[in-house]
């Protein structure tokens, strides 16, 4: 089976794992332009139009104390735990992809 035929084949994993890990990488890239930066370039503003959406849902359920940046490690974990828990659910049902 060919990558591209594995992919449409099992689009229910590879489609929100891609989503997941492009999200995870903006977070880590808007949390890199901050620190170097700043804010007011356009590319950090792009930036941070892509990633506010997933900012306010962890926004919702972490304290306000803590500081943005500090906000955006905590996205970037509560994604990354979403993409195990989205292998161990598609395994649960035995529709996980194989590996080999």
């Amino acid at each position: 089976m060919t990558p591209s035929q594995s992919f449409f084949a099992h689009w229910y994993f590879h489609g929100p794992n891609l989503i997941l890990a492009a999200l995870m990488y903006a977070l880590a890239g808007r949390l890199i332009l901050s620190l170097f930066l700043g804010e007011d370039r356009m590319i950090a503003r792009v930036f941070n139009a892509v990633t506010n959406p997933v900012l306010s849902v962890v926004g919702v359920v972490t304290p306000r104390i803590v500081p943005v940046g500090l906000l955006i490690v905590f996205a970037m974990i509560w994604l990354f735990v979403a993409r195990i828990a989205l292998v161990f659910v598609l395994a649960m049902f035995g529709i996980r992809p194989s590996l080999g």
